[in-house]
């Protein structure tokens, strides 16, 4: 307790609590801003796995579409797709951007960014198994020979169709799951993190703000606080009567009268 009346009669006091309410509000402020800074980054990163996933799946789907059917329309939305990815011409938004100049614009970690580009990559990869599969169908498409044609119908279809194109399709699944993944550990380790310290400063600030309600009760105190006057009595003079001493009476015998 004599450490606290300290404390509280110290007269610096209010100025150290008002100083330090002020640094843990800035602190606070710059966690809630940081920690609305990692959401923003983990839905850009939602965002680009999921048009990551969604163009692959086009890609492939287009591709397929045109090996079956032998229409021209399925070959330029899949060359639609391509374009757009590179930047070529705008999407759907009406945004003409690169796949990979919008990944370089996000503060991503290089891990994170070598797993996505990986995935965009494998993409491209298996884009080239089926541009061999467009061959093939534009190869059979002015054979005279019925059987000819058919055996290069099949081949194209056997490449789009296959184990080997399956297994790189998951490999691109697989990539843009493992980025997302990477993403939303990291960002939520530091959300974490910066969640926990605005709370704590939040706790500082309370405390404080009881220890100055403290001070401030502690000084009117003192200035309310009555001091006790000493009132001195009037010395009264006792005035010292001698008294007279009196001698004693002594009676006067009778003399006896002899008879």
């Amino acid at each position: 307790m004599k450490i606290l009346d300290k404390i509280l009669e110290f007269k610096k006091t209010p100025y150290i609590i008002a100083g330090v309410i002020f640094l843990c509000s800035l602190a606070v402020l710059s966690c809630f801003k940081s920690a609305e800074s990692q959401l923003t980054t983990l839905n850009q990163a939602a965002s680009l796995s999921r048009a990551m996933a969604k163009s692959s799946d086009d890609l492939t789907n287009y591709a397929r579409y045109f090996v079956t059917t032998k229409d021209e329309q399925w070959l330029n939305e899949f060359n639609n797709i391509l374009k757009i990815r590179n930047g070529e011409i705008a999407d759907e938004k009406g945004v003409k951007e690169s796949f990979k100049s919008r990944v370089k614009a996000v503060p991503f970690l290089q891990s994170e960014l070598d797993t996505l580009l990986k995935a965009e990559e494998l993409s491209n990869n298996l884009a080239k198994i089926e541009v061999e599969a467009f061959a093939w169908i534009e190869k059979g498409k002015p054979e005279v020979n019925h059987d000819l044609q058919t055996h290069h119908y099949t081949a194209a279809q056997i490449l789009m169709f296959g184990n080997d194109y399956k297994k790189y399709k998951l490999e691109i699944v697989k990539t843009t799951d493992a980025f997302y993944t990477m993403v939303v550990n990291r960002l939520q380790t530091e959300y974490l993190f910066y969640m926990t310290a605005a709370w704590t400063m939040i706790i500082v600030i309370n405390l404080s703000l009881i220890l100055l309600v403290m001070v401030i009760k502690h000084k009117d105190l003192i200035v309310v606080k009555p001091v006790r006057s000493v009132t001195r009595k009037p010395t009264v003079r006792k005035t010292v009567v001698e008294s007279t001493s009196k001698k004693p009476i002594t009676k006067k015998g009778t003399r006896g009268i002899k008879k």
